[in-house]
């Protein structure tokens, strides 16, 4: 049997980077706009995910197939992101998510 924490918490980092590459490429790009927009929530994801990730390792497995399930669509949507407001609405959600655990 898989170790759903671990792959709710491999998930969630993977999509957390994605983040912040999208927030470097601006960086690098200087666009102020998407790095307004971005950097809030790419903060709020990390800080969430922090909370998250100390809960499950503490607590032993307390997610399930369905949460995998929603955190593999959650990822692929921020994986998939053309736009900033993609990005944005996929770390909200993500945030949302996240919370759940903590």
């Amino acid at each position: 049997m898989a170790d759903t924490d671990l792959l709710i918490l491999e998930d969630a980092s993977d999509a957390a980077f994605t983040l912040d590459k999208a927030y470097r490429k601006a960086v690098l790009a200087n666009d102020l706009d998407t790095m307004v927009e971005l950097k809030p929530q790419v903060d709020a994801v990390y800080d969430t995910y922090s909370l998250m990730r100390l809960k499950l390792l503490e607590e032993g497995v307390v997610t399930t197939a369905a949460d995998v399930a929603e955190m593999r669509r959650l990822k692929g949507e921020i994986d998939q992101a053309a736009e900033t407001q993609q990005l944005v609405a996929g770390a909200i959600a993500l945030i949302s998510f996240l919370r759940k655990f903590v």
